[in-house]
């Protein structure tokens, strides 16, 4: 296949709630981002995608859309947007943006006129939504259609009097889920998405893509995720947008979706897919989860870290696109805990752990995503009270885990390892108050460590962790065998051992890491051990050499060889 223009340039993810506040009201916004695009570039960005930027009431941070075609007046205007695009693009920066086809706020005018069977346009936007009639117990008390459960952990139905109607929402309570069996919805879709390209953005990345399609026979089962999330007729409704669409303008789409077959990802993002150019999956993402933990479900039971079970995901989709497909690595985005709190060390290795990550990442073949202040090392949050968290998620989960007997200490411990807020908080650009973000108090609070950990502070020092991942960066621009490469782990068993060789047309790069704060030794068994050479790493320069290498904690290492 012939290079795309999306092949070979680093995305940056920007949360625009907490990048840069340009008009310190506490809110980051579209101005802010325009004036950061010169670090951006600098860092080695030529991709920036943004969070939802669409008008919205933020029970979901601009997830729950009031109105495809505002701009937030938390983010700005529509002119603010249009003079982002046109700067990002002079300085060859491409902009992708959230798209979101799921649900809407239970706000947009659809879902209004949807609920009262007197507003004008009622029988037009009804069944743009997804309803059931009530059912009722013995005792003639109505009940949910299903006990169904959203991924917030809340029911997945609320009633709507007007109508005598359940309906669903698979996400908040505030953002009813479209339904895709409905023709005239799916063409006013198109003709938003073509909206937004024609003002001059280069692509998407589609929100929840795997969740469209619906069990319509709405069977009962708790807590039901099989009966909205992977439907295989989901995938009918992306083809037609990308034939109908991404695919004629020739824009980058990025899905995203859960576990996947080989058969499923080429789907997806095969060449030649009418769907996506590249796919999001999670499977390294929670590989420190107890499945057997007795009070918690899902990623909020933390338990040991596997990881072997993060290289056999990474490996698992590099083997299924393999020539048949584009990859994608990132650590994590803004619904995961920050990943040098979740898989390295924030404390006495922040710096070590920060650089082993990224070095152990960036240098895999495919293309890849920087979550905004992963490059600096930004940790989880040090939150104290239940109240500094904003996100919807945390306060359903919080009451969950009371009922289930958890202390109200315990109970906050669990949130702020594992919350999707620790992701959110404001970008961390210097020492001054509010980390530089703002000058005033911030939508949600800084996390308390911004004097040491901020851009300024690592800026111009050559061992920063900032300083690693510009170098890493560049490097891969300006050498396509990293993101071409052909990667094989070298102990794919190990729990501590994240080495691999990533082997391109002329060059092969040795990545030596160890992935614990452990002490740990090693043989090295790789052919032409001798011509490899030195390129980066994070503590002194190593000599390689085949026999008895001791690893200090998350001590790692990049060599190169030229390939004859």
């Amino acid at each position: 296949m012939d290079n795309r223009w999306w092949q070979d340039r680093n995305i940056y993810q920007i949360y625009l709630r907490s990048f840069f506040d340009s008009n310190n009201d506490g809110i980051g916004d579209i101005l802010g981002v325009t004036q950061k695009l010169d670090y951006l570039k600098q860092l080695g960005i030529g991709i920036i995608w943004i969070s939802p930027h669409y008008d919205s009431p933020m029970d979901d941070n601009g997830y729950d859309v009031r109105d495809f075609y505002k701009v937030s007046p938390d983010y700005g205007t529509i002119d603010d947007f249009r003079k982002m695009v046109k700067m990002a693009h002079e300085k060859d920066i491409k902009v992708i943006t959230d798209l979101v086809l799921n649900h809407t706020s239970d706000e947009h005018p659809w879902f209004v006129a949807a609920c009262d069977p007197l507003h004008p346009d009622h029988l037009k936007y009804h069944d743009y939504y997804i309803w059931q009639k009530p059912k009722y117990d013995i005792h003639g008390n109505r009940m949910r259609p299903t006990r169904w459960i959203g991924w917030f952990g809340a029911p997945a139905w609320d009633y709507n009097p007007k109508t005598d109607e359940y309906y669903l929402h698979i996400f908040s309570q505030k953002m009813p889920d479209l339904n895709w069996h409905n023709r005239p919805m799916i063409e006013d879709i198109k003709t938003m998405i073509r909206w937004w390209l024609d003002l001059g953005i280069d692509g998407f990345r589609v929100d929840a893509s795997n969740h469209l399609e619906k069990n319509w026979d709405f069977p009962d089962g708790f807590p039901g995720y099989e009966n909205f999330s992977s439907i295989p007729k989901h995938h009918e409704y992306l083809q037609e947008l990308g034939r109908d669409i991404f695919v004629p303008y020739d824009v980058l789409s990025i899905g995203e979706s859960g576990g996947a077959s080989k058969e499923e990802a080429l789907k997806y993002a095969g060449y030649g897919s009418n769907e996506f150019n590249m796919l999001i999956q999670f499977g390294h993402c929670w590989a420190d989860i107890d499945h057997h933990h007795p009070q918690l479900m899902g990623k909020w039971a933390q338990g040991q870290l596997n990881l072997t079970s993060i290289k056999n995901s990474f490996k698992n989709w590099y083997d299924m696109l393999k020539n048949k497909g584009w990859n994608v690595i990132y650590w994590h985005n803004h619904d995961q805990p920050r990943v040098v709190s979740h898989y390295g060390n924030d404390q006495e290795f922040h710096r070590i752990s920060a650089q082993m990550l990224a070095m152990a990442l960036y240098f895999m073949p495919g293309s890849v995503i920087c979550y905004q202040g992963e490059e600096i090392g930004m940790t989880n949050v040090r939150y104290t009270d239940l109240s500094q968290f904003r996100d919807v998620e945390v306060f359903t989960e919080f009451e969950n885990m009371r009922n289930r007997g958890l202390s109200e200490s315990d109970a906050l411990a669990v949130i702020k390892a594992r919350c999707r807020d620790n992701a959110r908080t404001p970008m961390q650009w210097d020492d001054t108050d509010f980390g530089g973000f703002t000058t005033v108090k911030p939508w949600i609070d800084v996390n308390n460590n911004y004097p040491t950990i901020n851009v300024k502070n690592q800026l111009n020092d050559p061992n920063s962790i900032l300083s690693m991942y510009q170098k890493i960066l560049h490097l891969r621009l300006e050498d396509a065998n990293i993101s071409h490469g052909d990667m094989h782990y070298l102990d794919l068993g190990s729990q501590w051992n994240y080495s691999y060789i990533n082997r391109g047309d002329n060059k092969a790069y040795f990545v030596l890491c160890n992935f614990t704060k452990d002490v740990v030794h090693t043989v090295i068994n790789i052919d032409h051990i001798e011509h490899y050479n030195y390129v980066m790493g994070n503590y002194q320069a190593l000599k390689l050499k085949a026999n008895d290498i001791i690893l200090k904690p998350y001590e790692t290492h990049v060599f190169v060889r030229i390939i004859r």
